[in-house]
């Protein structure tokens, strides 16, 4: 089987390509990054001289060079980690993140149609559902949970996980989504909650807190956590916190 990675050089997608190609080494993992600031093609290495692997140097919104990568490499599977992913950095310049989460997503499931895959996974947030307030800690966030947004981060998400849906029910597209809380672990870029906190104490600095105590998000999720739901091969909405192993 060929899997084709985006977002591979980044904290969560260089995660799930070492655990694709130490659990499954019969398959072809082949890694699509622009190498954005989140991006770093050091983390990746470790497999860059495998035989099943493949890193490509690729924007998602680049059209013509999505389907020449499609058409080389006839992948049964897109995972899409590729994102546009900091609150604070949509805020300042929230085009960017419209492009690459919306456009970009509409790209790839335009290749699936094109070339035909067996499973299109989309890599969302639980962003997308908002905030829950602090006095209601019987409160929790599920599927059905609908979508309250309050960032062009969350929004573009928001966008690219409703046009995802769209493409399976008005096309067929054989879907997958999952939205994950805060991942941490190894690899995590340092403007990110976990490593900044740890960096800044560590050099004396001041901790950041940001928003006021009025609501609380999802706890913290384990990377390797995040890469159990997407073995899931059904079509539908995944939404996991606080999972620390993989079950």
């Amino acid at each position: 089987m060929t899997i084709i990675v985006t977002g591979g050089a980044g904290f969560i997608g260089s995660n799930f390509i070492f655990y694709m190609l130490k659990e499954h080494p019969q398959d072809r993992i082949v890694c699509l990054d622009s190498l954005t600031y989140a991006g770093n093609l050091s983390t990746l290495a470790p497999v860059m001289d495998q035989p099943n692997f493949r890193f490509v140097k690729l924007d998602i919104c680049d059209r013509p060079g999505v389907y020449t990568l499609f058409e080389e490499e006839k992948p049964d599977v897109i995972v899409n980690f590729a994102a546009e992913s900091h609150v604070d950095r949509s805020i300042e310049n929230p085009e960017v993140f419209l492009q690459t989460n919306i456009i970009g997503t509409s790209v790839l499931m335009d290749a699936c149609r094109k070339y035909g895959i067996s499973r299109y996974h989309q890599v969302s947030t639980d962003e997308v559902y908002g905030d829950l307030p602090l006095g209601r800690p019987d409160l929790f966030f599920h599927e059905d949970t609908p979508i309250h947004t309050s960032s062009p981060y969350s929004t573009s998400k928001a966008s690219a996980d409703l046009l995802v849906m769209a493409y399976h029910r008005t096309y067929g597209l054989p879907v997958t989504i999952s939205r994950c809380s805060n991942n941490y672990g190894p690899y995590h870029f340092p403007e990110k909650l976990i490593p900044l906190m740890i960096a800044n104490a560590l050099n004396d600095k001041p901790l950041p807190v940001y928003g006021t105590d009025e609501f609380i998000k999802a706890t913290e999720q384990s990377v390797i956590g995040h890469l159990s739901t997407i073995k899931v091969p059904s079509m539908r909405l995944l939404f996991l916190v606080d999972l620390i192993a993989f079950v």
